[in-house]
């Protein structure tokens, strides 16, 4: 309303008090006209070929039709904004049985392993593998390795069509959820923050199928309690004084 007619939203302001007060509050679970009057609100439904001998009703439900048609038509518009603005992110990916396509998988750590979830893997796209099947429009079956835990059903999103030839990435190892098993391999530094009044040891580990720039810093106590078997060593331990925590 106000976008269409900027000067007469003021006549239609009824009508939107009216909406406000007629509609569900999920805090009262009711509307505020039953709150008050104690009972359910009208509904003020009009025909669409509403005719009357009152010439002042008459103009309303003509000024009404007209705002209700403008008010479709500035929706219409603004669907058709948004689904243009999205198509051009998307892209028209289909597939056959027994193209080899690559398959995307979420490249973060899992968040029962993972002290903060920033770390990387070293791949994004793994593979590639035959298409088996198509399921519905938008998703395809996959002839994923026998010891993969993973459902073999993917979104065509996470699909990329082999093109050329290209370097064998294999699946990381998961667990029973599905989720990536990411261990510990190697220390790489150590260090002493202050976190509120206490000094923290932390470790700057590097992770299995993960590049050394994608280290991160973790609690040692952390580290120990989410991977027991993973020993720190003496030479592991900080030589530096105690380091501020931003």
């Amino acid at each position: 309303m106000t976008g269409s007619t900027p000067k007469l939203w003021l006549n239609w302001l009824a009508l939107a008090e009216w909406w406000f007060n007629t509609n569900y509050h999920t805090s009262l679970k009711m509307t505020l006209f039953q709150a008050l009057y104690g009972y359910t609100p009208p509904h003020l439904a009009f025909p669409v070929q509403a005719t009357t001998s009152v010439a002042v009703v008459h103009d309303y439900l003509l000024e009404r039709d007209h705002m209700i048609q403008l008010l479709k038509e500035d929706l219409s518009k603004a669907q058709h904004r948004m689904k243009h603005f999205a198509d051009n992110h998307r892209t028209d990916r289909s597939f056959v049985v027994g193209n080899w396509v690559f398959l995307k998988l979420q490249p973060y750590r899992p968040s029962f392993v993972a002290l903060r979830t920033n770390m990387k893997l070293s791949a994004k796209y793994f593979g590639p593998f035959e298409v088996l099947q198509r399921i519905g429009n938008v998703a395809y079956k996959l002839k994923l390795p026998v010891e993969s835990r993973i459902h073999p059903v993917f979104h065509v999103c996470q699909l990329k069509k082999k093109v050329g030839q290209h370097i064998t990435t294999t699946l990381p190892p998961v667990d029973t959820s599905g989720s990536f098993i990411v261990t510990p391999i190697a220390v790489l530094d150590s260090r002493h923050i202050l976190r509120g009044n206490n000094t923290i040891l932390q470790i700057l580990i590097q992770w299995a199928r993960a590049p050394s720039e994608d280290a991160t810093w973790e609690d040692a106590n952390h580290i120990h309690s989410q991977f027991p078997d993973f020993i720190l060593e003496d030479k592991d331990l900080p030589k530096e004084g105690v380091l501020s925590y931003n």
